[in-house]
Parts: structure tokens; C-alpha cells; sequence
């Protein structure tokens, strides 16, 4: 891997992850760099974009919000209305499910750990 200390969000190669629709998102940090401790990466939800509802097995998942607005379930609890600032805890195993509002797009920063890119 060529490791670059500094780079710019808009230099990163995008994915969309599956089961998700007007999602994009960025490796900010990869596993390989971190010795396959945790990954983080930088997300975007355009509005009405959605996250089925999923798990990860494995990882526990954090998610801040950095701008926009979303509903997010979590569990068989009823979906609660996230902003900036807010923090999103995902224990490996639970289900999680995520809308994008609008009218702003939904940007997160996710970390998972252990890793789930392949």
C-alpha cells in the first residue's frame, strides 16, 4: 500500500456499500494501516438516500454526524431523528437501519473494529 500521511477527502476512491441506495462513501483509514484493528471512513447519504436495515456480525460500529439530518433504528426500537453532532453506537450483532432526510445530504464519519472491508 502507498501510504500518504496527508490527503484530501476528494483525492479518495468512493464505494457503495450493498444494501445501501445514494450512498457514497471514502476509506479515510484502511485495515492495512492500522495492522486490521479498525477502519474508518468517511460517509454520504444523499437525501432520501437509505442504509437497509443490516448487521455486522463481528464489528462494532460507531457513526458521528457531521452535517444532515437522518432517522436511524436501531434494534426493534423505533427510529430516532440524528443531527450534527450526534454519536450512533452499534454493538457487533445489532440490526441498524438508516434514511437521509434532507434537504442537506447526511455526512458521517463511520469506524468499525474489527474491519469488515474485505
Amino acid at each position: 500500500m502507498d501510504e500518504k500521511p496527508i490527503e484530501n477527502l476528494a483525492q479518495l476512491p468512493v464505494y457503495a456499500p450493498a444494501g445501501h441506495i445514494g450512498t457514497e462513501n471514502a476509506r479515510l483509514v484502511c485495515k492495512e494501516q492500522t495492522g486490521g484493528v479498525f477502519e474508518m471512513v468517511h460517509g454520504t447519504l444523499a437525501p432520501g438516500g437509505h442504509a437497509a436495515r443490516h448487521s455486522h456480525a463481528e464489528a462494532y460500529q460507531a457513526m458521528y454526524v457531521l452535517g444532515g439530518a437522518a432517522d436511524v433504528a436501531l434494534g426493534d426500537a423505533p427510529a430516532r431523528r440524528c443531527g450534527a453532532g450526534d454519536i450512533i453506537r452499534i454493538p457487533s450483532g445489532l440490526a441498524h437501519e438508516v434514511t437521509s432526510l434532507g434537504p442537506d445530504p447526511l455526512r458521517l464519519i463511520l469506524v468499525y473494529a474489527p474491519p469488515i472491508s474485505k
